[in-house]
């Protein structure tokens, strides 16, 4: 097959936040590929969306919508825009975030008929605010430069080198359980943790930057930290995939990046253990150095 002639499902959830989500729906829109399927679901907004939706959907034939009659959260609705996709490629959109015009064709350039890779990511631009403009910082140029092209399920307890949204052949999502509703957060690095596990394949990271993330608006982000949704998603994530202590403990290192007050120097030596790349290196200076500065 030709890979002009692939269908690409994109998804968004949204809730109540209509003004982001037109910004999002448009960016979907308006690729440079075209050969696209888009699903939105909304979950129980009452700001608008719904009529909005209904009146889009009238001029666009490849919008797809789901109006849901009580507000079940965001892996429902994923779920739901996942059973439903007839694409053979899928990949999700945040409402606050949007793509850059080319992001569905570098995805579709870059498939590689290879079983190992099950799924591709890139980078993400970060918008801070409405002014300025989007830069890829210095910093971010090396991190992303030292971050690994290759991802395979273990290294996810490390670190979420992924992020929020892949590309990947729907039917390997569909069967490998989608989102876990259960999880009250880190329901994206499960999903993907579960995927490349029961695949054993890897994710492809490429090189370009075509996910734009909205911080601008981040006391309203889905992705927000909340202490007890921590907590119980790490309890779920170990009881879910059996994880040793020894794991375990590598994946308590993540909680490090929202609550500086955990940190352990002896966990953060002996995850170096297992994996002594760049990327982890530098992270472990970096929360030393937090640690050293916090005490």
């Amino acid at each position: 097959m030709m890979r002009e002639h692939f269908l690409v499902t994109v998804y968004i959830t949204t809730f109540n936040r209509l003004d982001l989500l037109k910004r999002s729906l448009d960016s979907v829109r308006t690729q440079t590929y075209k050969n696209i399927e888009i699903i939105v679901v909304d979950d129980c907004s009452t700001d608008g969306t719904q009529e909005f939706l209904k009146e889009i959907a009238k001029g666009d034939e490849r919008i797809n919508f789901f109006l849901k009659e009580k507000n079940g959260g965001a892996c429902e609705s994923r779920n739901i825009a996942i059973q439903s996709a007839r694409g053979e490629y899928i990949t999700g959109l945040d409402d606050d975030d949007y793509f850059l015009p080319d992001r569905l064709e570098n995805f579709i350039k870059n498939i590689v008929f290879d079983d190992n890779v099950v799924l591709y990511f890139d980078n993400c631009l970060i918008k801070v605010n409405e002014t300025e403009n989007i830069n890829i910082s210095f910093k971010q140029k090396i991190l992303n430069y030292i971050r690994p092209t290759k991802v395979y399920a273990k290294d996810l307890l490390f670190m979420n080198y992924i992020g929020n949204q892949v590309f990947i052949k729907t039917s390997i999502l569909k069967e490998n359980g989608a989102f876990d509703q259960a999880m009250p957060m880190w329901q994206d690095l499960e999903c993907w943790y579960n995927v490349l596990k029961k695949t054993k394949g890897y994710a492809k990271r490429l090189s370009s930057y075509t996910y734009v993330v909205d911080i601008s608006n981040e006391i309203d982000r889905i992705s927000n930290l909340k202490a007890e949704k921590a907590s119980k998603a790490y309890q779920r994530f170990l009881f879910k995939h059996k994880l040793d202590r020894n794991l375990a403990e590598i994946l308590f290192c993540q909680f490090y990046e929202y609550d500086r007050s955990l940190i352990r120097p002896l966990l953060l030596l002996k995850r170096l253990k297992y994996n002594f790349s760049v990327f982890i290196i530098v992270n472990t200076v970096k929360n030393f150095l937090l640690y050293i500065k916090n005490r």
